[in-house]
C-alpha cells in the first residue's frame, strides 16, 4: 500500500489507553466483553464511567464496530463533557465513517480541551482535508509539528499539508527535514515514508512545455498522453489554478488516472479521487469513481458507501456495476444480484457480467459462470483474475471461445 493511500483509508490511530486504576476489565474487553459490561453498569462515578465507556469504544474501533463505538462514546461525553479524549475518539470514529463534518466539530471541542496536545491537531487535520479545507488541514498540520518538533511524521505530514496547497517549496523543505530527523533517528519506515513523499512532490511539480495547464491536462487525456509523467503535473497546476469546486474536482479526477497510468500509483489515485469528493460533493460521477476504487483495494465497505451516495444522486450503470461487487464482496448476495441485473439492464458490462459469474459459480452452476464470465471477457476485460476464473472454469484459451 502506497503512503498516499494508507493516509487516505485511515486516520491517525487512536491511542492505547492504560490507566492502572481503572477496573480490570479495561484490559480484559476483547476476551471477556461481559465483564467490563457490568463494570460500566454498576459504575456511579461519571467521570470514571466515561474512562470505561472510552476503553470499551476504542475496543470496538479496533473491530471495526463504529455504530457501538459511537454509542459508547456519546454515551462517555455526555457522562463527562470536559473528557477531551472521549471528544477525540468520536472524532476518530466519524472520520473513520467518512463523516468529516462531525468528525472536525468533535475535534474543535477535543482542541479546546487539550490544546497543548499534538494528537488532538492531528485528528482534526484529518477531518478538516477529508473537508476540502486545506487551509485548515496545513494549520493543524502545522500547530502539530510545532508541538513536536523533533517528530519526523509531524514535519512529513505538515509538508504533505503544503503541497496540497501549491506550496511546494515548503513541502520539500519539510519533508527533507523529516527525512534528515528519521535518519538520524532511526526510523526507516518514517524515512521510506518521506522518500516516497520526495518522489511524489517531483511528479507535481513536473510541467511539459505547454503555457495552458488545463489545455495541457485534457489533451493528455484526449490524445492518451496520461502515460507521461508531465500529465500529473499539467493537472497538478491545472487544479491549483481552477476557480470552481467542481473544475479542480475535474482536474483530479484527470489527475487520478494520470497516476494510474503513467507510474501505477493506485494510492494517488483514490486519494485525488477523495478529494474531489470533499470538493464536489454533489457530483455522483465524483463519489461512484471513488467508491469503484475503494472496492478495487479490497475496502469494500468504504466503496459501498460512496456508491449509495452516488447512486442517491444520479443511478447509472457504472455505480451499480460497482455496487455488486462491493455487496458481494461483503456477502450481500441478494443485493449484488440485483444491483448486477440492474446496471445489465442499463448496459451490458464486464463488472456486472462479473459479479453474475461469481454468483452462479457459488450456486455451483457452473455452466452460468462460464457463459457470464467468457460475455465478460468478450466485452474487452482482461483482468488476470477473470482469466484466472476461465481457468478454473476449463476454458484455457478465452479468445478461441465463441461469442454467446
Amino acid at each position: 500500500m502506497s503512503f498516499a493511500l494508507a493516509f487516505l483509508l485511515a486516520a491517525a490511530a487512536p491511542p492505547l489507553l492504560t490507566e492502572p486504576d481503572l477496573p480490570p476489565c479495561t484490559q480484559e474487553i476483547a476476551a471477556k466483553p461481559t465483564a467490563c459490561d457490568a463494570a460500566i453498569a454498576g459504575e456511579k462515578d461519571s467521570k470514571l464511567k466515561a474512562r470505561l465507556l472510552l476503553h470499551r469504544a476504542y475496543q470496538h474501533n479496533e473491530k471495526h464496530d463504529y455504530d457501538a463505538a459511537l454509542g459508547d462514546l456519546s454515551a462517555a461525553i455526555e457522562a463527562d463533557p470536559a473528557s477531551g479524549m472521549a471528544w477525540h475518539e468520536r472524532s476518530y470514529t466519524y472520520s473513520e465513517l467518512r463523516e468529516f463534518a462531525r468528525a472536525a466539530a468533535d475535534s474543535d471541542h477535543d482542541v479546546a480541551l487539550r490544546p497543548g496536545e499534538a494528537d488532538a491537531y492531528r485528528e482534526r487535520a484529518f477531518a478538516r482535508h477529508g473537508l476540502g479545507d486545506l487551509k485548515g488541514a496545513w494549520e493543524d498540520r502545522a500547530k502539530a509539528a510545532a508541538l513536536e518538533p523533533s517528530s519526523a511524521g509531524a514535519r512529513i505530514a505538515r509538508g504533505k499539508a503544503a503541497l496540497w496547497l501549491g506550496r511546494f517549496d515548503e513541502a520539500r523543505a519539510d519533508t527533507q527535514a523529516a527525512l534528515a530527523l528519521a535518519e538520524k533517528g532511526g526510523g526507516a519506515e518514517a524515512a521510506a515514508e518521506a522518500r516516497a513523499q520526495l518522489a511524489i512532490i517531483a511528479l507535481w511539480t513536473t510541467r511539459s512545455p505547454a503555457a495552458s495547464p488545463e489545455a495541457a491536462c485534457r489533451a493528455a487525456e484526449k490524445r492518451q498522453l496520461l502515460s507521461t509523467k508531465e500529465a500529473i503535473g499539467d493537472c497538478t497546476a491545472a487544479f491549483l489554478a481552477a476557480r470552481t469546486p467542481h473544475a479542480k474536482a475535474e482536474m483530479l479526477t484527470l489527475r487520478s488516472l494520470a497516476f494510474l497510468v503513467a507510474v501505477q500509483d493506485q494510492g494517488s489515485a483514490v486519494a485525488d479521487q477523495a478529494m474531489a469528493v470533499a470538493l464536489d460533493p454533489g457530483d455522483s460521477q465524483w463519489h461512484a469513481n471513488l467508491g469503484g476504487s475503494y472496492v478495487m483495494v479490497s475496502h469494500s465497505w468504504a466503496g459501498r458507501r460512496e456508491l449509495d451516495i452516488a447512486i442517491r444522486l444520479k443511478d447509472g450503470w457504472v455505480a451499480r456495476a460497482e455496487r455488486a461487487a462491493a455487496r458481494y464482496n461483503l456477502s450481500d448476495f441478494d443485493g449484488a444480484l440485483d444491483d448486477a441485473k440492474t446496471s445489465m439492464g442499463m448496459r451490458p458490462n464486464e463488472v456486472a457480467l462479473i459479479v453474475l459469474g461469481d454468483l452462479s459459480h457459488d450456486r455451483a452452476d457452473d455452466k452460468a459462470a462460464k457463459l457470464y464470465w467468457l460475455a465478460a471477457w468478450h466485452l474487452g476485460s482482461r483482468d488476470d483474475r477473470l482469466r484466472e476464473r476461465l481457468k478454473r472454469a476449463g476454458v484455457a484459451d478465452p479468445d478461441k471461445e465463441p461469442k454467446s
